[in-house]
């Protein structure tokens, strides 16, 4: 029996891509899934296609840009099965595109979705798991966290992605004072249909999508995206996911091939205190 038999999710973005894929695994694993999203027809597909041998998949609409929609949705998770056991936050959306091309309604599109809807979510769920003294909160941030300077076109994503990654990694010392574990999700290149999230999720409110172009990766000079190292299956991203999560892992990376990539990155940061060195 799986220790995580009987015990209730909630995935953000839980209708596609890495979050229907944790869906997935997280119904292997015995759990109770509640999986939010804004499209009603997806969550409804997600719902019927995962709730199969009795497993409990529901479908709740929210917008994770919504501070009080995700309060609603906790609560609504509260009064049906008394609490959520086992946070993902894992709602995203991006443009893609040159950071001069991204206006103000872009900026804040982006920010909305992959900044503050995590935010929204450790608001609205965490106090009940701190009062508790248990539970899990899986945060997806993204490799280009890790490697900002790597894919061009995706300025608004990554910086966002790395706030992600910086209230994660701030949390989990706190949180685990009250008994919650707190991990980051870092996966690389995964197909899912994230770049047709602006059709389908950008609420009028934002205004029309930005007209996208091709990303790019950073090699001295840019080259296409087809030439960055191999992507992993959504369900591959959500087996390590849970892998990690039920040892607690601080950092949950997906892609060994990113090592290089890291490295680099680190490196520049490590060189830059060496530099410092010199004024001591």
């Amino acid at each position: 029996m799986s220790q995580y038999t009987g015990k209730t999710a909630v995935i953000t973005g839980g209708a596609t891509g890495i979050g229907k894929a944790l869906t997935r695994a997280l119904v292997g694993e015995g759990m109770r899934v509640v999986i939010a999203s804004t499209n009603a027809e997806r969550l409804s597909a997600a719902a019927a296609e995962l709730s199969t041998d009795g497993a409990t998949v529901r479908p709740i609409i929210c917008d994770v840009s919504d501070r009080a929609a995700v309060r609603a949705l906790a609560a609504s998770v509260e009064a049906e099965f008394g609490g959520t056991d086992l946070l993902c936050a894992n709602a995203g959306g991006s443009t893609t595109g040159p950071i001069l091309d991204h206006g103000d309604a872009d900026w804040d599109w982006v920010i909305d979705v992959v900044f503050r809807g995590v935010v929204h979510c450790v608001q609205a769920f965490y106090p009940a798991m701190a009062a508790r003294g248990s539970g899990q909160i899986l945060i997806t941030g993204s490799h280009m966290g890790f490697s900002p300077d790597r894919i061009l076109h995706q300025g608004p994503y990554v910086a966002a992605k790395g706030g992600v990654h910086a209230l994660a990694l701030a949390l989990r010392p706190e949180a685990a004072r009250h008994g919650v574990g707190v991990s980051l999700l870092a996966p690389a290149m995964t197909p899912t249909d994230i770049g047709t999230a602006p059709q389908r999720s950008r609420p009028s409110r934002y205004g029309p999508e930005l007209q996208a172009t091709a990303m790019q990766v950073r090699d001295g000079a840019a080259k296409p995206l087809r030439d960055y190292p191999r992507s992993l299956s959504a369900d591959e991203v959500a087996a390590r996911a849970v892998a990690g999560l039920k040892t607690d892992k601080a950092i949950i990376a997906t892609h060994a091939a990113m090592i290089p990539v890291v490295e680099e990155y680190a490196g520049q940061i490590v060189g830059a205190y060496q530099d410092a060195a010199n004024f001591a």
